[in-house]
């Protein structure tokens, strides 16, 4: 068993340069005339000259076409119109939460499932601007196993990076929309090597980053099906996330960057072979060998950044979030997620 482990361990680890949506779909061309007259007011209201305010953001991953939107945004110039230098913090998830509730840093990418946790932990995060429109887990599986709806999981293995994190939060917010038990399927920790537990015939299934995993499959060649979390379950997916500190003391800080943020998505999702190109010059390892995978990454990606109004996120969702993260034990106790989130700063 400890020799199967350490095998899908570096399986895993020599495909971890794609990052954590479903198969890419059409590209708008232009921006909203309306969100278009917004932001350029917004801006305006920075002069040009006015020093630039340095802020951290906490990625909590490594360099990659998923975050095209603020290597696009810096390249354009967006941050620094809105008197914003933004130095970015790569690591684990858990680092955004510790260092934003310890005002250490300004801002941090998080899951609304992970503000609820810290806030039932009085850990002050605030969630400013929705980044993913969905949750972006999904439980993938090959073609042949006929695996296409959450019943179909009944009685089938599936594999997990970790019984903690996003993907775990996923996979139990997928079975309590849908009512099944957790009893009723077999999962084990493969330590993120799930696509080797699938193609090893370890598990029927596996849950992970739907603008990973399943991407990586297909460029195997891999016939697969794909369940989306988000079609099944409300839970706020991951977003801008600062502290009540700064929503309360600095809350042109909070506006600004969020303004430039929203700008970027914006020109990410108008031209995804430019925003390519940037996310290169900033990160050269997601070029050469590997520009087949960040451009496939990078048009699933697009998918999760599709919405009506960039940055917003449905009050009744973060209700439904809180309600689940509840039944399912993840928080003791009732959570205000009225003070978890706000739209204000949403252009």
């Amino acid at each position: 068993m400890k020799t199967t482990h350490i095998v899908l361990l570096l399986i895993a680890l020599s495909s971890a340069l794609a990052a954590c949506g479903p198969s890419s779909g059409q590209v708008p061309t232009q921006v909203s005339p309306t969100r278009a007259a917004e932001t350029a007011v917004a801006q305006k209201a920075t002069p040009s000259n006015k020093p630039l305010t340095e802020v951290t953001v906490v990625m909590g991953y490594v360099p990659n076409v998923q975050f095209a939107p603020f290597y696009v945004a810096e390249k354009k110039g967006f941050f620094a119109e809105q008197g914003l230098k933004v130095k970015f913090n790569w690591g684990f998830e858990v680092d955004g939460i510790k260092l934003v509730g310890a005002n250490q840093a300004e801002f941090a990418l998080l899951g609304g499932d992970q503000v609820i946790q810290a806030r039932s932990q009085k850990i002050p995060l605030v969630y400013v601007a929705n980044y993913y429109n969905a949750f972006p887990i999904s439980i993938f599986s090959l073609k042949e196993k006929n695996i296409k709806t959450p019943q179909d999981l009944v009685g089938k293995r599936v594999a997990l990076s970790g019984y903690f994190g996003a993907t775990y939060n996923g996979w139990r917010a997928l079975l309590y929309s849908t009512g099944i038990k957790e009893s009723d399927v077999t999962t084990q920790d493969v330590a993120f090597a799930q696509i080797a537990a699938l193609t090893q015939g370890l598990a029927d299934a596996a849950a992970g980053y739907s603008n990973n995993e399943p991407v990586q499959l297909r460029l195997q060649g891999k016939e697969i099906n794909v369940i989306n979390v988000g079609d099944y379950s409300r839970l706020v997916g991951i977003g801008l996330v600062t502290s009540e500190k700064i929503v309360a003391e600095k809350p042109e800080l909070a506006r600004a960057m969020v303004i430039a943020l929203v700008r970027g998505i914006e020109a990410t999702r108008g031209n995804l072979d430019e925003a390519l190109t940037i996310c290169v010059q900033a990160a050269p390892e997601l070029g050469g060998q590997n520009i087949r995978t960040s451009q496939a990454v990078l048009a699933a990606t697009n998918e999760l950044w599709k919405a009506p109004r960039i940055g917003f996120v449905d009050p009744a969702d973060w209700l439904a979030s809180a309600r689940f993260m509840k039944d399912a034990g993840f928080i003791k106790e009732d959570v205000d997620v009225s003070k978890a989130y706000t739209n204000k700063f949403v252009p």
